[in-house]
């Protein structure tokens, strides 16, 4: 067959010329010609991608995770250039790290690894192939760095993670893919449900498709035919962390966008924002604090939380442990990370009351929560809980004036189970948010992981201080009115929700 081009000639390409003809081929079959000149098989989702951009100046392909957006991506960045000189191919994405870390290492090995020497100089986001010729990335920090890159065959964008795109730099790209053969891909998991990767779904302007986890062959045939891809085993194990219908299950592995209903407490475009969020490592002592949340039957866990203002700093589970046991490692993990034993806030209903009374006796000066209580603003929340859980949202609300609040990506469950609860209203117009229960039986089980982290966001009232050496529930100097705590009352009252 005939090589690849391997440089732009001084003279235009003669139309009857065999670089013609090839170009002319292999435009009309990227799939064809991905395997024969990189010797790669796209797997058919891959190839329908492949296909709709030949066909398409505008697509748009929203995925579930681990069914080689990266892989396709990168093999119509060869595709376009190779059938295209001189052209270019931009790759950029929400983030600087996903342009570096995996489009790029992708495109490297299918440079590598082809049968045919493809040509071109190769560095570590740039492939230079000739004059106005090439594949190079693009920061999206300022729509100006999408201008003056036109070429005569036009511009391929590819865009990754493109759910985080800002209008203004879809703007930009836009004006930039106007002329000749330009194209543009948006690819990614559907993380927010408005913004232009949102739109193009729409829009009779984009093509549009998309690829579930449950499509790949690895899920379909049940063992791993494709290295790297999902699997059933991993689809199941999301179901069981984040609850089939939550929406991190919605976006993450069916490539659904999670839905916009104004009940969601937390966008999960935040929590994903949350996760990718740069944080100060030193701790900021005055804000230092820990929240307990204690099992209080078979499946749940204990979660003992850390945080300052700026992030999640540690956060382990335990289960299947006995009281004495769990009030010991309350005591251990504060002196661990240095927070100081009024700042332990514990959930003081069913069993957590038992905890609570051990680290009494032994003089330790936890704060007691009980989320049923009245919160410390009763004209705006209808309980602790809703209060506590509302100060949740404020802190990684990436709008507010301050800093958000980070979680480590170590901690995506955390972060996902954010996203479950719903909030509501009472007759009396005060936010509420979802019983435990309710969200148990939804989601299989009990939110242990958010319950600790809305734990340490409790505020008074609803909050009583046991003292060292105190054997009664003491009232704060400062607030007024604080109720003694009755571990009997149920931690969610039914008429806050309904």
């Amino acid at each position: 067959m005939t090589n690849a081009i391997m440089d732009v000639p001084a003279a235009p390409i003669a139309s009857d010329s065999d670089a013609a003809a090839y170009m002319a081929a292999t435009k009309r079959d990227p799939v064809g010609w991905s395997r024969r000149v990189l010797g790669i098989s796209p797997w058919t989702r891959q190839s329908e991608v492949m296909q709709l951009l030949r066909d398409n100046d505008r697509v748009a392909v929203k995925s579930g995770h681990a069914v080689g957006k990266s892989f396709v991506s990168a093999a119509v960045a060869l595709w376009y250039s190779e059938c295209h000189v001189p052209s270019y191919v931009i790759t950029t994405s929400s983030a600087w790290t996903n342009v570096e870390k995996t489009t790029w290492p992708e495109i490297r090995k299918m440079k590598r690894y082809a049968p045919y020497d493809l040509g071109g100089r190769m560095l570590d986001t740039e492939w230079k192939r000739g004059i106005q010729w090439g594949i190079f990335s693009v920061s999206p920090d300022r729509p100006e760095n999408f201008s003056g890159f036109r070429t005569p065959h036009g511009v391929l964008v590819i865009i990754d993670e493109a759910s985080a795109i800002e209008p203004d730099i879809m703007e930009a790209i836009l004006g930039l893919t106007m002329s000749g053969e330009s194209k543009i891909l948006m690819i990614g998991n559907p993380l927010r449900p408005q913004g232009p990767f949102y739109d193009a779904f729409n829009s009779k302007s984009w093509a549009a498709m998309t690829i579930s986890s449950y499509d790949v062959p690895n899920v379909i045939q049940g063992r791993p035919i494709i290295p790297g891809l999902c699997t059933r085993e991993r689809i199941e194990e999301r179901a069981g962390e984040w609850g089939r219908d939550s929406a991190a299950f919605k976006s993450r592995v069916l490539g659904e966008f999670p839905d916009s209903a104004e009940d969601m407490l937390v966008p999960l475009s935040w929590i994903e924002a949350a996760f990718a969020r740069e944080y100060p490592a030193a701790i900021d002592g005055p804000s230092l604090c820990m929240g307990a949340d204690i099992a209080r039957e078979g499946g749940d866990r204990i979660v003992f939380l850390v945080r300052d203002a700026y992030a999640v700093r540690h956060m382990e589970i335990h289960q299947h442990k006995s009281l004495m046991d769990t009030a010991g490692r309350i005591i251990a993990v504060a002196k661990e990370h240095g927070v100081s034993a009024e700042r332990v806030l514990i959930d003081d209903v069913g069993m957590g009351g038992g905890v609570t009374d051990r680290l009494r006796e032994l003089d330790v000066a936890v704060t007691p929560v009980n989320f049923g209580h009245a919160a410390k603003d009763k004209i705006r929340f209808a309980n602790t809980r809703a209060e506590a859980y509302w100060r949740v949202r404020e802190w990684l609300d990436p709008t507010q004036s301050g800093t958000p609040g980070a979680i480590p990506s170590e901690h995506k469950a955390l972060g996902y189970e954010v996203t479950i609860p719903q909030t509501g209203y009472t007759s009396a117009g005060q936010i509420k948010i979802e019983p435990k229960d309710a969200i148990k039986k939804r989601l299989g089980r009990s939110p242990d992981l958010a319950d600790a982290l809305a734990l340490t966001f409790a505020v008074r009232p609803g909050v009583s201080m046991w003292m060292p050496g105190d054997n009664r529930v003491a009232k704060a100097a400062t607030v007024s009115g604080l109720e003694e705590v009755d571990r009997g009352a149920m931690i969610d009252k039914d008429e806050a929700w309904n």
